[in-house]
């Protein structure tokens, strides 16, 4: 007898239940049943479970509503992967052949079968190099910044060959500023009139916390040290600022009553240890690799560095202190190479007053290191470890999307995605498991020495180019819902379906009259309690004014009695010291007199004193001249 496998061997079709029993093709809906004027018999339904079963239907059924292929509910797009190249200044014509066509580029090498060596690589958009920064960022950046439609947010990447300009596209310089600045003008520009100065809401490990007074004095206090570190910004930015809105219109959204706080973050990736580059308490030289967690399927680096922005100066400010603390080296291939993945993070919390909801947009701006080959960048030592770390790290982000990309391809079998091998992979997994949008604005510096390093690239890239990110809309119910597959089933599987329609028509609008009246009475009871919160709020207000005036004229008469007992001890103490000083007088008088007497003593004894001495002296001569005469 052949043993029976176990069901986890033996998978089941997606054509049959978990009972081997036939799945539906297409569900049933109330509404077009009841409304279906055409004859209807069982035959024509699909099969439904009985009516023990119900629940486990139900929900089927509600998970099939939100996971249905119909336009309405899914939203498919792949990943937008632009390029750009880098102006090449050597005239001497290379190996190497770029063409441009449209939105593919064509590599093709001289000398060789051009069918054979001739590549076609298409990209979302193609820029050459007479692009300007600003029409790089509005074709892909501006139209992913929107921060009021509730979206998750965005992931930025900036990839390529060591040299060929990331890093000015990320942040570009003081005459043509880059992606990162003109994202901080429209952020601000766009929601200027509903930002928070004041730093009241907070994200930590995934969930809002309300800040209290001390918290906000500290995240104040952070900003102004940071200033304090800084020297003469104002003007620069300034000037950066008008640059950007002389190139883009930027203008006010309307939002209502909902309330903005901007918080930022920036983090390097440096020989796979992550550090915080905003740290402000800490010392630079010390500082101390990182812990990336996971919550959710979000990824979120513990005890980092989340500054508040109240201003765009602060956003500038937080930036370019960042970008001091980065790490950065010389190469053979670029004189001032990025020796580290740098993530620059722009965190915006929605929170509308009226409904008191939340939402969050995270915009995640990664300027990748630049894949490096040894013998063309001559790294030895430290620039050796660095360069071998960040191609480990690259190679990982390529396995990840490589995988993910064949998951997409393959409807059964699914292999796990190694973002863990990597902290790079590990912060951007939302962007790499289709999670959230995402950007990628591949840098190629045309020339023959840098082919295999500029294939490689748009190899990567290619990939990239194919993984589709699904956006799940968001269906909106109504707070109080009721579901009707329970009377769906009865009416399918009753023998009286056909003949008894018009009663069955009855009894749906009954129900639907029955929901619409307990929706109004819902409606009514939570105004009802909106009033009622509000009168209470009032009420703890005048409570606590009340207890506040009562403490305050209790702490008055404490004052006042404290003052009294006060003044009576000091009276007390006056009158002793008083007796006291005047016996003391007293006796100085007695003194000073008995001192007088004995003075008038001394000078008496010092007169019979003179006296003695001037007869001792003449009695001293008369012996003298008594001895003289005898002689």
């Amino acid at each position: 007898m052949k043993r029976a496998q176990p069901s986890f061997l033996n998978a089941i079709e997606n054509s049959v239940d978990r009972r081997r029993r036939p799945r539906p093709i297409s569900r049933v809906n109330l509404e077009s049943l009841l409304t279906r004027q055409s004859c209807m018999t069982l035959s024509q339904d699909p099969p439904l479970p009985s009516t023990g079963e119900m629940d486990e239907y139900t929900e089927e059924n509600e998970q099939y509503e939100q996971d249905s292929g119909s336009s309405d509910v899914k939203d498919e797009e792949t990943v937008k992967v632009c390029l750009r190249l880098r102006p090449n200044k050597k005239s001497a014509p290379g190996r190497m052949i770029f063409h441009v066509k449209d939105n593919t580029l064509i590599v093709r090498c001289q000398g060789e079968n051009v069918s054979s060596s001739t590549k076609h690589y298409t990209f979302s958009n193609v820029f050459d190099d007479k692009v300007s920064q600003a029409e790089v960022f509005d074709s892909c950046i501006r139209p992913a910044i929107r921060p009021t439609l509730g979206e998750p947010g965005a992931t930025f990447l900036t990839y390529g060959t060591s040299g060929s300009g990331k890093t000015y596209t990320l942040l570009g310089n003081e005459e043509q500023p880059g992606i990162v600045p003109r994202s901080i003008e429209q952020i601000y520009e766009e929601l200027c009139d509903n930002i928070s100065l004041e730093p009241s809401l907070k994200m930590e490990s995934m969930k809002p916390i309300p800040l209290s007074d001390e918290s906000v004095l500290d995240e104040l206090r952070k900003l102004r040290v940071i200033k304090s570190r800084l020297q003469d910004t104002e003007e620069s930015q300034i000037m950066l600022s008008e640059i950007i809105q002389s190139q883009h219109q930027f203008q006010p959204l309307e939002m209502g009553d909902k309330r903005v706080f901007i918080w930022i973050s920036f983090v390097e990736i440096y020989n796979e240890n992550v550090y915080d580059l905003l740290n402000v308490d800490g010392d630079f030289g010390k500082r101390k690799p990182m812990k990336v967690l996971s919550n959710d399927g979000n990824a979120y680096i513990k005890g980092l560095s989340t500054l508040y922005a109240g201003t765009k100066t602060d956003a500038y400010n937080l930036l370019q202190y960042g970008l001091q603390s980065a790490t950065y080296g010389s190469t053979d291939v670029n004189s001032n190479s990025s020796r580290s993945h740098s993530i620059f993070t722009v965190t915006i919390i929605t929170h509308s007053v009226s409904t008191q909801r939340i939402s969050q947009s995270v915009y995640k701006f990664c300027d990748l290191a630049g894949s490096e080959r040894m013998k063309k960048t001559g790294t030895m030592g430290d620039r050796l470890k660095e360069a071998q770390k960040i191609n480990t790290s690259l190679l990982v982000l390529g396995r990840c999307l490589e995988t993910v990309h064949k998951n997409q391809k393959a409807k059964k079998i699914h292999d796990l995605v190694p973002v863990r091998d990597s902290k790079l992979t590990m912060i951007v997994q939302s962007a790499l498991l289709g999670k959230e949008p995402m950007t990628m604005i591949v840098n190629v510096y045309p020339l023959e020495e840098f082919y295999d390093e500029t294939v490689n690239v748009l190899n990567f890239s290619s990939i990239a180019k194919q993984i589709i990110i699904t956006k799940e809309r968001k269906m909106v119910k109504a707070p109080h819902g009721t579901r009707y597959s329970f009377f769906l089933s009865q009416a399918i599987t009753s023998p009286s379906v056909n003949s008894d329609k018009n009663q069955l028509l009855m009894e749906y609008e009954s129900l639907k009259q029955e929901n619409e009246r307990l929706v109004a009475e819902t409606e009514q009871k939570n105004a009802e309690i909106v009033c009622l919160q509000r009168k209470l709020a009032i009420q703890e207000f005048q409570l606590r004014n009340e207890l506040t005036d009562n403490f305050q004229q209790h702490f008055v008469k404490m004052e006042e009695s404290c003052e009294m007992r006060i003044r009576c001890a000091k009276e007390q103490a006056v009158i002793l010291y008083k007796h006291q000083l005047a016996t003391l007088e007293k006796m100085l008088k007695s003194k000073d007199q008995l001192i007088m007497e004995m003075e008038d003593e001394q000078e008496e004894y010092e007169k019979k004193l003179k006296d003695y001495e001037a007869e001792l002296s003449k009695y001293q001569r008369q012996q003298s001249r008594n001895r003289r005469q005898s002689v």
